[in-house]
């Protein structure tokens, strides 16, 4: 796993079609894109080689990144950092968070659900909501589902540092923003990270 300041990510990896495709998007989305995409490939080179690194980066429908069959990649991003993930034991799902306030309190009781009263109490509830939102991002992207597997039902104490959801293991990584990094094993898991 890696994670950047967006401000130190170079977007240089990113290939000719990615380029192209960032054309059509907004200055905002086309940086955050391509320094997505560069991350990740910079990553998977590392891990795998710059043949892999350089395959093409398909998306299903729902939006997960395809590289290689058997490994798993992730991809996550804010205004201000941008995180990248390999696992070659199966799949894998990153997400790194910026805390906001103000708070939506009814964001909070959605998502934290028996924990919301406590988050919201606290002096670092941006923070602490952060937290759990990065893990329920991150364990839906695991599974592949995206929105469509209701993140914010997944059960997530404020304090945890790990877990387990479904077959998903998850925990938050301390690297500056809250992050998660949870995998959904495969049949032979071995996991490869790298924190910068």
């Amino acid at each position: 796993m890696a994670v950047l300041p967006a401000h130190a990510t170079d977007t240089g990896f990113a290939t000719a079609e990615e380029r192209a495709a960032s054309e059509d998007m907004g200055p905002l989305r086309a940086n955050e894109f391509l320094r997505g995409r560069s991350l990740l490939r910079q990553l998977v080179a590392k891990v795998l080689g710059p043949r892999a690194a350089a395959r093409p980066l398909r998306t299903t429908g729902r939006g997960r990144p395809l590289l290689l069959p058997g490994v798993g990649v992730s991809i996550s991003h804010t205004d201000q950092h941008t995180a990248a993930a390999v696992w070659t034991g199966g799949e894998i799902g990153v997400d790194v968070a910026e805390p906001s306030a103000p708070l939506h309190h009814g964001l909070v009781r959605r998502c934290c659900g028996p924990h919301a009263g406590d988050v919201l109490a606290r002096s670092d509830a941006a923070d602490a909501f952060s937290r759990v939102w990065a893990v329920q991002e991150a364990c839906v992207k695991a599974t592949g589902m995206g929105l469509a597997d209701l993140p914010w039902r997944i059960p997530v104490h404020p304090d945890a540092r790990e877990g387990r959801w479904r077959r998903v293991r998850w925990r938050l990584v301390d690297v500056g923003p809250p992050c998660a990094l949870a995998v959904r094993p495969g049949p032979t898991a071995h996991r490869h990270e790298e924190a910068r």
